[in-house]
């Protein structure tokens, strides 16, 4: 080979060389980074779908390696009790997911908003309404979590028992009493629920006449009216044996057992096998409870109508069908249930004024079968306009926990885009639905047919629910949080003790007022 030959080929390979140099530069590999991340995904349903996405996501993202600390929601009072304190150090996270703060004055600076990653990504987290994000919101209006999945509780009818016995679908409170009248003569209880565990039910009957603000009257240790008008309407359900028995319970022994009332020694169904067996035709449930319902029932929800204080006229004091201690204490003038229009699968909007005066905008309410409604809801219908709008479903939606990014992370521009599509593998639908293991609604406001069929079974229910996330404009959210789970036991205790003739109405309402005293104090200081 020729002198000319080995220089053109030489210089042929450093050119080449050269050529992939540059073009190397190009398409520089990502730094490889520590992503430290937290969550409360430990518990024994979240645990194994968990595992399975943070494995998905390392096998497309080589670059990234995950230090992941995971509690159960139990354990996470740890994180909570030195939250601002862990931001400040060295160890910082990049992700946590964790409980929707409420307070972040000593936390916004830790944390970026989904507003300030949407100036950069408009599409970030894109399948999640506003609804949903809104919801989870902090008290200062910054939007900081990033919600996965909700709990929810509801007011379920056995719509087939109803048709059975030729009864209405109760739009009114007069509905209610006449089929509590009715079904005491079939031995059928109104109510799965009994009334040593009827805190939900007492919530929806407060809310549906005062709102937010008659629940908070009560917690916070001065009972408004609504409640007496609620703690009379269900003595008139008690007598009308609209609950099931109770078991006996820790003061039941302060009077004699031949003067207690709807107790029972025996060992007593739960809610859903009263419901299930049709010995019950409305129960009030919630999605731990929803796997366990039959689906072959024809079940809906329903709105709880207003309380109303009109006793049907085959039900009187006169008659002695009424006991004393049910009508103790003032009795408010009877309240004009709403009534509901005829059904349809149409969503009506209800657009209502802010009562806070915090958003400068209005909320809105939407409507329907299976559609939740907003906290605008609790106002006086005289503030909503004249569009025609339907009570709200009983449906509360609950979006209390879900991902936030610290701006330690975000503003790591080596960090930033595998830290938000770390964060958008829990929106992708077939791991969203993974973390719904216990029939949570899933954030999403789209899911495909098949998705959704194959999450939710045969369950009419479970369907509806997550049809009235994509469609919701706002939701209404229990007040029996675990900030205020004492509260709701011991209202509880005081109205199962009113039904079992221990206290009375008046007492009963004195018991609620203060978280305080006990059944016993009340008796024995009556009794001396």
């Amino acid at each position: 080979m020729s002198v000319r030959i080995i220089r053109l080929l030489s210089s042929a390979l450093v050119l080449s060389l050269m050529l992939g140099i540059v073009s190397g530069c190009g398409k520089a590999e990502k730094k490889h980074f520590v992503m430290r991340t937290f969550s409360t995904f430990g518990s024994e349903d979240d645990a194994k779908a968990y595992s399975e996405i943070l494995s998905e996501y390392t096998k497309s993202h080589r670059n990234v390696v995950i230090n992941d600390t995971t509690t159960t929601r139990s354990g996470s009072y740890k994180m909570e009790l030195s939250i601002a304190s862990t931001y400040r150090g060295a160890g910082t996270p990049d992700v946590i997911y964790y409980s929707a703060i409420k307070d972040m004055s000593e936390l916004s600076d830790f944390f970026v908003t989904i507003d300030d990653i949407r100036r950069d990504y408009p599409k970030f987290a894109s399948n999640i309404s506003d609804a949903v994000i809104n919801s989870a919101a902090a008290d200062n209006g910054g939007r900081y979590c990033i919600p996965v999945r909700g709990q929810w509780q509801g007011i379920v009818i056995n719509a087939a028992l109803f048709r059975r016995s030729s009864l209405k679908i109760p739009e009114k409170w007069d509905d209610i009493v006449r089929a509590a009248m009715h079904f005491e003569k079939s031995k059928v209880s109104l109510f799965a629920n009994t009334l040593d565990e009827s805190g939900a039910l007492i919530e929806y009957m407060v809310r549906g006449l005062g709102g937010i603000d008659s629940l908070n009257s009560a917690m916070n240790g001065s009972p408004d009216k609504n409640w007496n008008t609620v703690l009379e309407a269900v003595n008139m359900l008690d007598e009308l044996n609209a609950f099931p028995e109770m078991p006996k319970g820790s003061f039941d022994d302060l009077i004699s057992p031949s003067d207690l009332k709807h107790t029972s020694a025996k060992k007593l169904p739960s809610p859903v096998e009263r419901y299930n067996s049709g010995k019950a035709a409305i129960l009030l449930m919630d999605n731990t409870m929803c796997g366990q319902i039959n689906a072959d029932i024809d079940s809906s929800y329903i709105a709880l109508p207003e309380v109303g204080t009109v006793r049907p006229p085959e039900f009187t004091t006169a008659s002695n069908s009424y006991p004393t201690h049910a009508i103790s204490g003032p009795v408010y003038p009877p309240i004009t249930a709403n009534t509901l229009p005829p059904e349809d699968n149409e969503s009506t909007v209800r657009r209502s004024p802010d009562p806070t005066g915090t958003t400068g905008t209005n909320k809105t309410t939407v409507t329907s079968q299976t559609t939740v409604t907003t906290e605008t809801a609790d106002q006086d219908q005289s503030d909503a306009d004249s569009t025609p709008v339907k009570n709200e479903n009983g449906l509360y939606v609950s979006f209390t926990e879900g991902f936030y990014i610290t701006k330690k992370a975000y503003y790591d521009m080596a960090k930033r885009e595998d830290v938000l599509d770390f964060v958008e593998a829990f929106f992708n639908e077939k791991n969203a639905v993974k973390l719904c293991g216990n029939y949570q609604a899933p954030a999403l406001k789209t899911i495909t047919k098949d998705t959704r069929n194959g999450l939710t079974g045969k369950s009419n229910i479970y369907n509806g629910v997550i049809k009235s996330v994509q469609t919701a404009d706002s939701f209404v959210v229990t007040t029996q949080t675990q900030a205020n789970s004492f509260f709701w036991e011991h209202c509880s205790l005081a109205v199962s003790s009113m039904s079992k003739g221990i206290l009375s109405q008046k007492e009963a309402l004195s018991m609620i007022a203060d978280t305080q005293i006990s059944v016993k104090d009340i008796y024995e200081k009556r009794t001396q």
